[in-house]
């Protein structure tokens, strides 16, 4: 192994002598402090405001934010950009028209940790310029963000504006026309009252013939008023609302984490500055971020804070996740983040387009992609001069070729493929584990930790703990550890927005209650099992861990999406998996099928037959315990999406509803099992 101290006990964290209580861990913290710090140890960056003041004095006339510009022929060109000091004016006229408009109410927060009053603003935005504009005239003038969006479902939509008492929200034509028809479905009491269009410059008929009286202003319109008298920012105090989030999460209603601007500060730049920067990952890390995942959450809205406190500048993509490519090769960002699904989809696509190449052709890529994972495994040099030149060069390019980190959250992501991806990319895949609950900062792998396993230890802003499970026979008096995850810091929400049920439930004395199972390795690092919530028992007492099975399945590359579930009165599961269509291709060839739709393949015996014992050749090589491997697979001919419900806004599956969906085929599948036998 390369000789790192990444692999030595304590590395990342340490346990606090005194702190045991009956049935929970002692509290570790990160080992260089042991006493929680938080922004102000790193300079005068108060509130979220701030942090875009510091780049805006390192690089006022350096790029700050660009989209691609529309050609005549229709096709997308290059990246154009707006200054910091340009964009700053702009969200000066911003937040100057959102206090001249006067149309948004004080209201209180009833909550005792943060201030008293807020005044809500609702974005239901997809990722834009003015998605931008917006959250930093909110930061400067006193404001809280609300984003909304599609995904979370009509009556989740109608809860959030009753929740909050929103009164004016901006939105785009089409989800402007979204929202008027979910309006039409409630028969809750609302208080909106005007929507400001975005991306038009006239009002469509359909809005003014709408019956629900509401006001409909242009973007241009709301501009206007502050054009012509620009207000001095007056941001918000550090206890002040930055934005309340709404999770959909897998199950349930959705549930506002408030997040104030000292968490929000405290977990961008106690990252940056504790974390980041004594492992090398310095400013330049930063120069250069292309805006993919949705800026509604916390996990991208960290990123973008991150690079404007850097002085870098966002490219905001395309919109159109099939030009995600060509959008990376157009800007060369130096750091890209995304989720699982992405990362896997990439490492698919080119493991398919090599093994579909000549035997010479596909052997050198195979040696080569071995030798490059040993290299940095136990060398810890991404770089390989022959193997490079010759294939992997191209495959950085990519993702634009200028590539220093990558970076993934959100859910598991199969070992294997984290290894290939860092061999394929040239470059250091970095992952971590967050929430919202905690601002989307938490526990972050060092930069020459090469381990795919575990999701390395906290900042030195929060400290962790794990609680016994015995109902799930996880207990932290064991080796190794294992519990369920509990954390408390500087970057931790005061809970839920006027739901305080919910928030007694989640946050016990200051410890945020995750509802993860995680196992603590020896070097401090934390390694996540599952959700509580996810784990199914079987007939003979074992548990299984679905998501962690679900990721072995993925990595297969005919797989495109699998769920694992399993009855309790059974004694192994069953799965649902989504053929890879692309993939498949030599199949369907081979099996007079070229033509086949995904639909169609879902039906084909042969298919199956094939998918399931490349299924189980996949787990038997990651050593998946025989009780957790499917023994019976049904095939889906259609993708989980967030459209159709089978996927949350954050990419992960939607158990409930998936779980509903498929009851019948579960059962099914266990019927044919009896019968067979």
């Amino acid at each position: 192994m390369v000789n790192n101290k990444a692999d030595s006990p304590g590395f990342y964290s340490v346990p606090i002598d005194g702190t045991e209580e009956e049935g929970f861990s002692p509290v570790y913290r990160h080992p260089d402090h042991e006493d929680i710090i938080d922004s102000s140890k790193f300079g005068d960056v108060r509130t979220s405001w701030d942090l875009f003041q510091v780049g805006l004095k390192k690089n006022p006339n350096g790029d700050c934010v660009g989209k691609r510009k529309r050609l005549p022929d229709g096709k997308l060109g290059e990246f154009e950009f707006k200054t910091y000091t340009e964009f700053f004016e702009t969200v000066k006229v911003a937040g100057s028209s959102l206090v001249h408009h006067n149309f948004i109410k004080e209201q209180k927060t009833n909550c005792p940790t943060v201030s008293k009053t807020c005044k809500l603003v609702g974005l239901f935005l997809p990722s834009c310029e003015e998605w931008l504009i917006l959250e930093q005239a909110c930061y400067g003038y006193g404001y809280t963000l609300v984003p909304i969006y599609n995904t979370l479902g009509d009556e989740s939509i109608l809860f959030i504006l009753s929740n909050t008492e929103l009164e004016v929200v901006f939105c785009t034509e089409e989800t402007g026309k979204n929202l008027l028809r979910i309006l039409a479905k409630g028969t809750e009491k609302q208080f909106l009252n005007t929507l400001v269009l975005v991306d038009t410059t006239s009002v469509p008929k359909e809005f003014l013939d709408s019956p629900r009286g509401l006001n409909f202003m242009l973007w241009s319109d709301f501009l206007a008023k502050g054009k012509n008298d620009v207000l001095p920012p007056t941001p918000g105090e550090p206890n002040s609302l930055n934005i309340v989030s709404y999770t959909s999460g897998t199950t349930g209603s959705p549930k506002g984490v408030m997040i104030t601007h000292k968490q929000f500060v405290d977990t961008i730049v106690v990252t940056l500055e504790a974390v980041c920067k004594p492992m090398g990952v310095t400013s330049d890390y930063f120069e250069c971020h292309l805006s993919y995942l949705p800026m509604a959450h916390m996990f991208e809205k960290d990123f973008i804070n991150a690079v404007f406190y850097s002085g870098g500048k966002i490219g905001i993509y395309s919109g159109d996740v099939k030009l995600i490519l060509e959008d990376l090769q157009t800007l060369k960002p130096v750091l890209f983040v995304s989720v699982p699904r992405l990362y896997q989809r990439i490492h698919d696509k080119i493991m398919t387009g090599a093994q579909s190449k000549s035997g010479i052709i596909r052997g050198l890529f195979n040696h080569g992609l071995q030798s490059k994972m040993n290299r940095i495994k136990n060398q810890g040099v991404y770089t390989h001069k022959f193997y490079d030149k010759l294939i992997f060069d191209k495959v950085n390019k990519l993702l634009g070729g200028n590539l220093k980190w990558l970076f993934v959250g959100s859910s598991c992501l199969n070992p294997l493929v984290i290894e290939r991806v860092r061999a394929m990319m040239s470059t250091p895949l970095f992952w971590g584990y967050a929430l919202t609950e905690s601002c989307a900062g938490g526990f972050v792998q060092h930069k020459d930790d090469t381990n795919p396993i575990n999701l390395g230890g906290p900042s030195g802003g929060f400290q962790f703990r794990l609680r016994s499970i015995p109902e799930l026979n996880y207990f932290v008096n064991e080796k190794p550890m294992r519990g369920e995850l509990l954390i408390k810091g500087t970057n931790v929400s005061a809970g839920y927005f006027k739901m305080d049920d919910l928030t007694k439930e989640t946050f016990k004395d200051g410890w945020l209650y995750t509802g993860d199972v995680v196992e603590l390795m020896e070097n401090g690092s934390i390694k996540v099992i599952d959700r509580i919530k996810q784990v199914f028992k079987l007939a003979q007492g074992e548990y299984v861990a679905p998501e962690y099975v679900e990721s072995i399945i993925n990595s297969c590359m005919y797989v495109a999406q699998s769920y694992v579930v399993g009855n309790s009165d059974e004694s192994y599961p069953v799965g649902v998996l989504v053929p890879d269509e692309e993939a498949l291709g030599p199949w369907k060839k081979a099996n007079g099928m070229t033509n086949a739709t995904l639909e169609e393949l879902a039906k084909s015996p042969e298919l199956k037959k094939f998918l399931f014992n490349e299924v189980q050749r996949v787990l038997a090589d990651a050593n998946v315990k025989g009780f957790q491997r499917v023994k019976a697979i049904h095939l889906h001919g259609e993708l989980f999406s967030v459209e159709n419900d089978m996927l949350t806004v954050t990419f992960k599956l939607k158990r409930n509803t998936i779980r509903k969906k498929f009851e019948s085929v579960v059962d099914e599948l266990y019927k044919s099992l009896k019968s067979s036998s």
